[in-house]
C-alpha cells in the first residue's frame, strides 16, 4: 500500500487529495541537469513554415551527441529525415518485445519575446529553474531520460531487452517524419511491447478533481479533425434581404449543433477508470469519494459529473469548436459564398466516419456543403493493467512516495498515435513536476522547469530503465 503524506498546508483542508512531500534521493547523481537543459533550450528548434532561421535541430542533435555520448557510442543510429531512431540492444536476460520512448527535439515559436522576464531561447539559470521555451514541452523531460540513460550506460549497465529511442524533428506541426518513422518500422517487422511518450505530467488539482499534487498519466488521447461547412447563395443588396442566406444557414447549423446531442454522450473507459483513481484518494466515508464512483459508473445525463467536474462535457465524448468563418464582400452586399470551420475532438468512442456521417446529414438539413478536411484520427485507449502503465506508476510511487497516479485521457495530439500499430500499450507521461503558472507558460509566455523537478525526472526514468 503507498504511503500517504499530507502537506501541512493543505492538511485539514478541504479536497479530494492532500499535497504529497517528495522524498529525494542520490542528491548529487543529475547535478548537472540545469547545464544541460540550459544548453538544449538555447539551441532554437522551431519547426514550420516561416521558421526557418529559428530551426536549428542539427546543431541540437550535435549538442546531445556530445552531452549524452554514451548513448550515441552505444546505440545504433538510424536517420529518419532531420530526426533520428537509435536502437539499443539488449543483453538478451529478459525475453519479449522491445520498448520505444519517443519524445520530440522541436518547439512552438515564442511569438512575443518581450512579454518574457528572460528572453525565451536565452536558456537562463535563475530562481532554481531554466527559463525558455521547450523547458516543459518537451525538453526538460527529454534532459532527463537522456541523463538517465546515459549515466546507466556510463556505469556498465545494459537494458535487458531492446530498447528504442525516437528524436523526433516536427511534433508541433503534425509529425509528418514520424509517419515515415513509423512505416520504416514497420517494413522491418519491428513492434514494441510498450510506447512511453509525452501527454500527461506531475500537475496540481488535476481537473478540479485532485486537490493537491497528482500524477497523471494519458491512456488515450482524442482525435482532431476539421470540418467545413460551405453555404451558397444568390447575393444580392441588403436592402432586399432573402430569407434563409448563407450566413443565416451557417448560424442555423451552429444552434442546432451546439443545442443537441450530435455525438455519443458517455464516457470511455479511461475516463471512468480516472473517476474511480480520484475516489481511491478518499477516506471511504467521505461523501465526495462516493460521488466520485457513482460518476464513474452513471450512464444518460450524467448529473453526478456535471456536478463534480467543471469539464464534464469534454470528458463525455467527442466535442466540436467551430474556429473559423468566412464571407461576403462588404457591409451593404448579401454574400454568394460563406464557410465555416470546426474542430472536432473525436474520443474514442466513435470513428471519423461516424463523425463524418453525422455532419453531412446535419448540414444537409440546412442547404450546406460539408467536407472533411483532414486531421488524425482518435487512438484506442491503453488499459491500466498493462504492463508499461504498471510499471511507470511502480517507479513514480517509488520516486514520489505516496504520490497518486490518475489515468485520464489527452484532448491533444502527440508523436506516439503513429506508432499505435507497433504496439498492444501507449503511455503518455512526463515524469517532471510543472507548478500551475509553468502549466500555462507550455505554448505561452514564460515558460520554465525547476532544475529540481527535473532532477526528480531522470530518477523516475533510472528506476524505469531497470525495471524493464
Amino acid at each position: 500500500m503507498r504511503r500517504k503524506v499530507a502537506d501541512k498546508s493543505t492538511a485539514g483542508k478541504s479536497g479530494i487529495c492532500h499535497q504529497q512531500e517528495i522524498t529525494r534521493k542520490d542528491a548529487g547523481m543529475f547535478e548537472d541537469a540545469g547545464r544541460k537543459l540550459s544548453g538544449m533550450v538555447k539551441i532554437p528548434t522551431v519547426s514550420g513554415k516561416g521558421h526557418k532561421e529559428e530551426y536549428h535541430i542539427e546543431a541540437y542533435r550535435k549538442f546531445l551527441k556530445k552531452e549524452f555520448a554514451e548513448i550515441f557510442a552505444v546505440a545504433e543510429e538510424i536517420p529518419v529525415g532531420e530526426a533520428r531512431l537509435l536502437r539499443l540492444p539488449g543483453n538478451g536476460s529478459k525475453g519479449g518485445k522491445p520498448v520505444l520512448f519517443t519524445g520530440h527535439m522541436d518547439v512552438v515559436p515564442a511569438v512575443d519575446g518581450k512579454a518574457w522576464k528572460y528572453p525565451p531561447f536565452s536558456g537562463e539559470i535563475a530562481e532554481e529553474r531554466v527559463w525558455g521555451r521547450g523547458a516543459q514541452d518537451m525538453k526538460g523531460p527529454q534532459c532527463a531520460l537522456l541523463m538517465a540513460l546515459d549515466g546507466l550506460l556510463k556505469e556498465g549497465w545494459r537494458p535487458k531487452r531492446e530498447v528504442w529511442l525516437y528524436l523526433s524533428c516536427d511534433e508541433e506541426t503534425g509529425g509528418e517524419t514520424t509517419g515515415t518513422a513509423a512505416s520504416l518500422l514497420r517494413r522491418k517487422g519491428i513492434s514494441f511491447a510498450v510506447v512511453f511518450d509525452e501527454g500527461g505530467t506531475i500537475c496540481e488539482n488535476f481537473m478540479g478533481l485532485v486537490e493537491g499534487k497528482a500524477a497523471v498519466m494519458a491512456v488515450g488521447e482524442k482525435g482532431s479533425l476539421e470540418y467545413r461547412f460551405t453555404a451558397l447563395a444568390q447575393g444580392g443588396h441588403s436592402a432586399a434581404p432573402p430569407k434563409h442566406s448563407a450566413i443565416v444557414r451557417l448560424g442555423a447549423l451552429m444552434c442546432e449543433i451546439e443545442g443537441t446531442d450530435i455525438f455519443r454522450r458517455n464516457l470511455s473507459a479511461g475516463g471512468r477508470a480516472m473517476l474511480r483513481a480520484a475516489a481511491e484518494c478518499l477516506p471511504a466515508e467521505d461523501e465526495r469519494r462516493k460521488d466520485l464512483l457513482t460518476a464513474s459508473m452513471e450512464e444518460g445525463d450524467y448529473p453526478v459529473l456535471h456536478k463534480i467536474c467543471s469539464q464534464a462535457e469534454s470528458l463525455l465524448g467527442s466535442t466540436i469548436a467551430f474556429t473559423m468563418i468566412e464571407g461576403g464582400t462588404a457591409f451593404n452586399v448579401m454574400p454568394r459564398k460563406a464557410v465555416l470551420t470546426a474542430n472536432v475532438r473525436v474520443s474514442a468512442l466513435e470513428t471519423k466516419e461516424e463523425v463524418t456521417e453525422r455532419l453531412t446529414a446535419v448540414a444537409k438539413k440546412h442547404d450546406l456543403l460539408c467536407e472533411f478536411v483532414g486531421g488524425k484520427d482518435v487512438v484506442r485507449e491503453s488499459d491500466t493493467r498493462q504492463p508499461g502503465y504498471q510499471m511507470m506508476k511502480a517507479c513514480v510511487n517509488q520516486v514520489y512516495p505516496g504520490l497518486p497516479v490518475i489515468p485520464f485521457v489527452l484532448g491533444g495530439g502527440t508523436d506516439s498515435r503513429h506508432f499505435q500499430e507497433l504496439t498492444e500499450e501507449i503511455v503518455r507521461f512526463s515524469p517532471m513536476y510543472a507548478e500551475p503558472w509553468q502549466g500555462r507558460g507550455v505554448h505561452g509566455d514564460n515558460e520554465a522547469a525547476n532544475i529540481e523537478a527535473v532532477q526528480d525526472a531522470a530518477r523516475c526514468y533510472r528506476a524505469l530503465l531497470l525495471e524493464l
